[in-house]
């Protein structure tokens, strides 16, 4: 077996890949591969509601979230053998949605019976958010837990059995002062109904991308330990330390292609239901803004220190908006204040079914950029750029928004390793 590590410490490595990594270390990255969902559309909601209004968010997280889990459900459930049809393969399917993501989603999970099962949040990082942002502004409140919710929970659950339904049981608003769970919600497969609700646009067009059918080959292990598959039985305190190495391996890869999907649903909404000008406006943005806090975040995790170029060549290759394998790229460094980057031939070239993050291609500028902001990106030819940290350059200010997206302690939320406390309250 190759040496694994529990970070990325010590010198940049052309070689590197995340099969480099411990199972500890994998599990924690995947967890912040998970959250970048959340930084997407903190980063990418203002600019719907400042064009169209507060209301027309609800019609974008629709279409971006029913658009994109159905696709990434699937792909987990064939990736992790989740092949049943009840209600425990729909909450296990749960625990690996980018939406949920662990501990920042305290999601809670029981099973009763193939029929029926519960989930509930003990803490909500999406909803305590919004609570601090909108000053408990409860019609806010009821757009997201709601409106937002009501449909997008649904298509989910329907790739596991289509008459699965969501049925709230409580959940916001509450009083500032309230106590307990956020919200608790059955998972019940409902016969009289005749089969999954109506869906979006958006998953058809989606679904036609090469990123939705893309499959990642499992890397030999190099750790021993752990679960090949979930084909087993619901483990309410499961947790992705409990995976094997080559299968952490694999859903870091796929977290970050979910998360794809999850802005090509996004992207397309924009351009059908509003305007491909105002996408055009917003998607340069869009990681420029997610960068700073992202950078921050996976240069703690993985123990990057430094604003020099080695750093930098670290944070390219770990870029969850490059998805490994489905982009193909090679980072060099020259020195410490010189290096570059190359985009070779690959399965996400020419993937045009509809706009995506890698339409703008030199995005990855924001991530080098918020590691030093004196690093001047150079294009050399249609697939290649130069980068040098240059001493006399204007630093790159943050994003106007930068400082939002980790908001309401999200920056410094806790994504190491901790048991789940199981409690049963049917």
């Amino acid at each position: 077996m190759n040496e694994v590590n529990d970070d990325y410490s010590g010198p940049f490595d052309p070689g590197w890949s995340l099969d480099r990594l411990s199972r500890k270390a994998l599990a924690r990255l995947c967890r912040e591969y998970m959250v970048v969902a959340f930084y997407h559309d903190r980063s990418l909601m203002p600019h719907v509601a400042i064009a169209h209004g507060a209301d027309a968010t609800i019609r974008q997280a629709d279409a971006e979230w029913m658009g994109s889990s159905p696709i990434y459900t699937a792909r987990n459930k064939k990736n992790l053998a989740m092949n049943g049809d009840g209600a425990a393969d729909a909450l296990k399917s749960f625990q690996f949605d980018v939406g949920a993501a662990h501990h920042f989603m305290d999601f809670r999970y029981e099973e009763v019976d193939h029929d029926l099962g519960y989930f509930w949040l003990p803490f909500c990082g999406a909803h305590d958010y919004l609570r601090q942002i909108t000053n408990n502004d409860e019609q806010m409140v009821v757009n997201m837990c709601h409106h937002m919710e009501d449909r997008s929970f649904d298509a989910t659950l329907s790739i596991t059995n289509p008459k699965l339904r969501a049925i709230p049981i409580h959940r916001p608003p509450k009083a500032d002062a309230f106590d307990g769970e956020h919200c608790r919600w059955e998972v019940r497969i409902v016969h009289d109904e005749p089969g999954a609700r109506e869906g979006e646009p958006s998953f058809v067009v989606v679904s036609r991308s090469a990123a939705a059918s893309f499959e990642f080959s499992l890397t030999e292990s190099a750790e021993p330990g752990g679960m090949d598959d979930y084909s087993g039985p619901l483990q309410p305190d499961f947790r992705l330390e409990d995976l094997s190495h080559p299968v952490l391996v694999r859903q870091a890869k796929e977290f970050c292609l979910d998360v794809h999907l999850l802005m090509r649903a996004a992207y397309f909404s924009i351009d059908e239901n509003f305007s491909p000008e105002l996408l055009d406006d917003a998607a340069p943005q869009h990681r420029a803004a997610i960068a700073p806090v992202l950078v921050a975040r996976l240069c703690e995790a993985m123990g990057i220190a430094g604003t020099d170029m080695d750093a930098i060549g670290k944070i390219l290759q770990l870029d969850p908006f490059l998805v490994d394998d489905y982009v193909e790229y090679t980072v060099t460094v020259h020195d410490e204040s010189n290096g570059s980057i190359e985009f070779h031939d690959c399965a996400s070239r020419g993937d045009d079914a509809c706009r995506s993050p890698l339409d703008w291609l030199d995005g990855f500028a924001s991530m080098a950029q918020a590691v030093n902001p004196q690093c001047v990106v150079t294009q050399t030819s249609d697939w290649s750029w130069d980068l040098r940290i240059d001493p006399d350059a204007e630093p790159v200010k943050p994003h106007w928004l930068a400082e939002s997206i980790g908001g309401g302690g999200l920056r410094d939320f806790d994504l190491t390793e901790r048991p789940v406390q199981i409690t049963r309250k049917s």
